[in-house]
């Protein structure tokens, strides 16, 4: 059976194939497992709290809101960005940018970098979510 592969498909194999050693400890120093150091963070919207994860050797965060899986990456903000760009969306450490499958965003300034994450996010709909490490519970209103 003859399989046509186009360069993109061959292209996710590949990268595919090299995660998949690379979590298996295959391609690290000495045969020893990589350490991935990954853990979670809590977008908090009203009395809403989704929980996210992230992976920091790839900077990378996700998170389920509402049914749309939202994935993308973080990135710390250099001297060089303080102060111009005015149009980007920087916190006092750096920002990040998810992207659901529907064309949805999350624009997020980030005011402390990951594991202790605490920042601030705002989907394409100006939706607010409170940003923070670890998996919590959003804080009770008073009635």
């Amino acid at each position: 059976m003859k399989t046509n592969l186009t360069p993109a498909t061959s292209l996710k194999m590949s990268l595919l194939m090299s995660l998949l050693m690379l979590l298996s400890g295959g391609a690290s120093a000495g045969g020893e497992s990589l350490a991935v150091p990954a853990g979670s963070a809590s977008f908090i919207a009203g009395q809403r709290a989704y929980v996210g994860s992230y992976i920091a050797a790839d900077k990378s965060v996700s998170v389920d809101i509402d049914g749309l899986t939202y994935k993308g990456n973080y990135a710390a903000t250099s001297e060089d960005d303080a102060g111009t760009n005015s149009g980007a969306i920087n916190g006092q450490w750096g920002r990040a940018f998810l992207f659901a499958s529907s064309a949805k965003t999350l624009r997020c300034q980030l005011d402390a970098g990951f594991p202790k994450v605490v920042g601030q996010c705002q989907d394409a709909g100006g939706r607010q979510f409170q940003l923070q490490s670890g998996a919590a519970q959003p804080a009770a209103t008073a009635r």
